[in-house]
């Protein structure tokens, strides 16, 4: 009797231990770390009633996203970038100057706190400490991508290869390549460049090239604090992992989460993505019961 009762107890002491924890309704596994979903705010822009976001980045010293997208129809510019204050949501606005410049490409300067903008007639350059805005190269050009690590690297309409600027000097590498888009990563001082064509997706290392995955339709590529990056599509994000050798680098998808405009990281490594004008933030979570959730849009 004495051994049944221990018995039972045991069982019992059991059967508390794998009670689940009630489904998290906003959760998402990314590999295996359970992340969580919450509305930021929605991006005021003119948009087109399909909303288009190509691309999204802040500006880590005060905390301003920018945002590339596709205006009203009746616009001039068939491109356009805006920018808001993520601390203060009301500070938001309209990159513009005084001609059409069609800024559809952009890319930050976080030491200088420059930002970089490519469009329909060269590059400008926008300068938040001396609150200065200026052409800054290739005027004429039509600019397709523009990326800043250590030096300003950008791609232009119908040419081949991406353009290095170094000072006056300018370099083409990956010059047989038709680049969609890119961009250069620094591991133990060699460069990577992993960039997309219209043959799919490629790590390139020196003059060594290695695709990692046939789809020429990835939505865009972004980088987090550590320096990994991520490729997102319609049926979620994938990583990009590097290898020494770039023969052995591969491409793994880590989350199922099919509504992703665009994508980047904020000042403490947690992802914020864009769903139509939503923009919201993913934050790892402690929660056992981490399921694959669609953002649903907030009611006002």
């Amino acid at each position: 009797m004495i051994l049944f009762a221990f018995l039972l107890a045991v069982s019992t002491a059991a059967i508390v231990d794998v009670v689940e924890e009630p489904p998290c309704p906003s959760c998402v596994l990314v590999n295996t770390t359970c992340y969580n979903i919450s509305h930021l705010l929605e991006l005021d822009a003119p948009f087109r009633k399909r909303i288009v976001i190509h691309k999204i980045d802040l500006q880590r010293s005060k905390d301003v996203l920018y945002f590339s997208f596709e205006p009203t129809f009746e616009d001039e510019e068939y491109y356009k970038i805006g920018f808001v204050d993520l601390e203060h949501p009301d500070e938001h606005g309209i990159i513009s100057g005084t001609q059409i410049l069609n800024f559809g490409t952009f890319d930050i300067d976080q030491a200088n706190n420059l930002i970089y903008f490519g469009g329909s007639d060269g590059i400008f350059i926008l300068d938040n400490n001396l609150k200065t805005f200026s052409s800054y190269s290739s005027r004429g050009d039509t600019i397709t991508n523009v990326f800043y690590k250590n030096q300003l690297y950008f791609t232009r309409y119908e040419d081949k290869g991406i353009i290095v600027k170094k000072g006056d000097y300018f370099q083409t590498i990956l010059e047989d390549w038709p680049i969609r888009k890119f961009l250069v990563v620094e591991k133990e001082n060699v460069n990577y460049v992993i960039f997309l064509s219209n043959l799919g997706l490629f790590v390139s290392k020196g003059n060594t090239v290695h695709r990692i995955s046939k789809n020429a339709y990835f939505r865009g590529l972004t980088m987090d604090l550590d320096g990994n990056v991520y490729a997102w599509w319609l049926d979620g994000i994938y990583k990009v992992m590097l290898s020494k050798n770039v023969a052995y680098s591969t491409l793994v998808r880590v989350a199922k989460l099919p509504t992703i405009g665009a994508m980047a990281f904020d000042n403490n490594n947690n992802i914020l993505f864009t769903s139509d004008k939503s923009l919201f933030i993913m934050k790892q979570t402690e929660h056992n019961n981490c399921g694959v959730v669609k953002p649903a849009k907030p009611r006002y």
